[in-house]
């Protein structure tokens, strides 16, 4: 039985908005997370944490390249003993760097702070790279090469971890395009949902007010129908077609000057089927979407043999 149901396809396209914003928010939250970290450098061994350092002093130049295209500095990130000292990762001229190259004098009494992802160099016996970025290999022996062995720096340098301020940063973008991603995709599916809901109500309208006889009785529209479907969810009602898959749209077939069916495969097993048709007083295609079922074509061979009949002047097939 044929229901008058004005938020079908609403609801559920409504609820998929929601998600979509329920996303956004999350990356949202995550990403205020990541941008105030709550551990500090080398507090443990952890590869792939997103920590804060306190910097007591900074090389005035950088001291190597990686391959990706990154730089990296020799930074003091403590004044315990003789003062421990760390790799730090980051794009040439990254604006922290340059903060406290800037303020490098007094940094040992007014440490500088950096927030990036603690990583665990890569070896020749330790190779898996799970980083975003290409990540330091062999730390130890780059030291050993530009450091004298036996100076202050050498001894007290930490090779077992680095700080990464390029990986920070591509994190930090990701957030930012999960928000942007997924709240255009809620604003469009909301956008979306209020626009089936118009036409549904629309459709309505203009049932009621071209046939009278349905207002309260909506079941004429199957009994008296000249092409019924509920599989998928199509009727041909007098002078209209009348589709109720995703929200209920109808059309004035006298307005129509071509229709044709629409398959589009999104995957092997997703297909969407679609009347397209143009009317007679414009070129701009639009359509209707029904059900998808195995048989498609074959169910509705009816309705094409029935249409040239009852409309003879509507061209049926695409150009």
């Amino acid at each position: 039985m044929f229901k008058e149901k004005r938020n079908k396809g609403f609801i559920s396209v409504l609820i998929l908005s929601l998600v979509f914003f329920a996303i956004a928010t999350i990356s949202g939250f995550l990403g205020q997370m990541h941008k105030k970290p709550t551990e500090g450098f080398a507090d443990t061994t952890d590869t792939g944490k997103e920590v804060t350092m306190s910097v007591y002093g900074i090389y005035p130049e950088p001291v190597g390249e990686v391959d990706g295209g990154t730089v990296i500095y020799i930074v003091q990130y403590s004044k315990e003993g003789e003062g421990k000292f760390a790799v730090v990762e980051s794009k040439v001229k990254d604006e922290s760097i340059n903060e406290l190259l800037e303020n490098a004098d007094s940094l040992a009494d007014n440490p500088g702070t950096l927030t990036g992802i603690q990583l665990e160099p890569l070896t020749d016996t330790n190779f898996v790279n799970t980083s975003k970025n290409t990540k330091i290999i062999n730390l130890d022996e780059f030291i050993s090469s530009i450091l004298p062995a036996k100076s202050v720096v050498a001894r007290n340098m930490n090779t077992r971890i680095y700080l990464s301020l390029s990986e920070y940063s591509r994190d930090s973008l990701s957030y930012i395009f999960g928000i942007v991603i997924f709240s255009g995709m809620g604003l469009m599916t909301l956008v979306a949902a209020f626009i089936i809901r118009k036409k549904t109500v629309d459709s309505f309208k203009e049932l009621y007010r071209l046939y009278p006889e349905l207002d309260g009785n909506l079941e004429l529209l199957v009994t008296q129908a000249e092409f019924y479907d509920q599989d998928l969810k199509v009727i041909l009602y007098k002078n209209h077609l009348i589709t109720y898959y995703k929200g209920t749209q109808a059309l004035d077939l006298r307005d129509v000057w071509r229709i044709y069916l629409v398959r589009t495969s999104y995957s092997r097993f997703t297909k969407v089927y679609q009347f397209v048709y143009t009317r007679k007083d414009s070129s701009k295609k639009y359509s209707l979407t029904i059900r998808n079922t195995n048989r498609v074509e074959e169910q509705l061979e009816e309705f094409w043999n029935l249409l040239p009949k009852k409309f003879p002047e509507i061209n049926i097939g695409s150009l």
